[in-house]
């Protein structure tokens, strides 16, 4: 039977490759060994996941679910396809995955990740339909996998397994922080950023353009906490629940219900904070709540005449991030 990464590998023609390393913007052999050392290291994550029989029975239900891994390889990676899945392998922990790699096998493999996942699923759903795999299939035959290339490479598989124990410490960490919440309670705290942002929008709405730009900074800000954060902490799990522009749409916040909603938001945020954060935690949600609304603030340039006169924020929008302050009881 050819192995998991053989055809993983075999999937990419010359030419393919040339197009790859052009929208990566590298060089060929940084390619080639990006895609390598992500292969592998995406063989070490489903063998992790599939460990246990729920695990086992999720990663084949994604395949069966995903048409769209069934679709032209190169058009399945340009499209992003690969970004959900990294998400269903590494969760919360995969930046750390990604620096321990980098830092202890000398590659860093974040760039390439999102199209090798594309191949190296793909490439598992051939193999499974092929063996007819069930669950338990599956997972017997990825621990296989993964033992020979351990054989094969064992310094690689010490570094990459090292890594993706790592990334599971970090998940695990993440769950018993939420778990200190409902999932009503644990919603009240994603939403209230969105809530806020959206809050300062409708004080002065800016027109078309500037109301596409105030939505644009919302969005980088909510990334920028989740980045700059600890992937276990408060604030960056809260920037990765609730930072889906549908998301955002469907909380409903208009001008004549804007501080209504805050205000509530904040009250229940605030006790729930009050209950069950620790002191830490609750300064640096607040903080990233008052960031988060200011970036949409400075966003637009409002007021003026023809482009003349205009102020970053407007009077109302700085009423409006007061009020936020007042009702968090924010002290910077």
């Amino acid at each position: 039977m050819t192995t998991i990464l053989e055809t993983y590998a075999q999937q990419l023609n010359a030419r393919q490759m040339e197009q790859l390393a052009r929208w990566l913007d590298v060089r060929a052999d940084t390619l080639q060994k990006g895609l390598d050392v992500s292969g592998a290291l995406l063989l070490g994550a489903a063998a992790q996941h599939s460990k246990t029989p729920d695990g086992a029975a999720d990663l084949l239900a994604s395949l069966n679910k995903d048409k769209d891994l069934r679709a032209e390889a190169l058009r399945a990676i340009e499209a992003g396809h690969g970004y959900p899945i990294l998400d269903f392998l590494f969760g919360v922990g995969y930046p750390t995955v990604t620096a321990w790699v980098r830092d202890t096998a000398g590659v860093d493999v974040a760039p390439f990740l999102a199209s090798a996942v594309v191949l190296f699923m793909r490439a598992l759903e051939t193999i499974v339909n092929q063996e007819k795999f069930d669950a338990a299939g599956l997972a017997a035959y990825l621990q296989d996998a993964q033992n020979a290339f351990a054989r094969a490479q064992p310094q690689l598989a010490s570094q990459l397994n090292a890594a993706l124990d790592l990334g599971q410490n970090v998940e695990e960490r993440a769950e018993r922080l939420m778990l200190r919440f409902t999932p009503e309670e644990w919603m009240a705290l994603a939403r209230l950023p969105s809530i806020a942002a959206s809050a300062v929008m409708m004080t002065d709405l800016s027109g078309p353009v500037g109301l596409n730009q105030e939505y644009a900074a919302l969005l980088a800000a909510l990334e920028r906490a989740a980045a700059a954060n600890e992937p276990d902490s408060l604030v960056s799990l809260v920037a990765r629940t609730f930072n889906e522009p549908s998301q955002i749409d469907a909380l409903g916040v208009t001008q004549a219900n804007a501080q209504m909603m805050l205000r509530d938001a904040c009250l229940e945020v605030v006790a729930l904070l009050n209950a069950k954060a620790t002191h830490n935690e609750t300064h640096n949600y607040k903080t990233m709540v008052m960031n988060v609304a200011r970036a949409v603030a400075h966003a637009a340039l409002d007021g003026g005449t023809f482009g003349i006169g205009r102020k970053s924020v407007s009077a109302e929008e700085q009423r409006a991030l007061d009020l936020l302050a007042a009702a968090l009881a924010y002290d910077a």
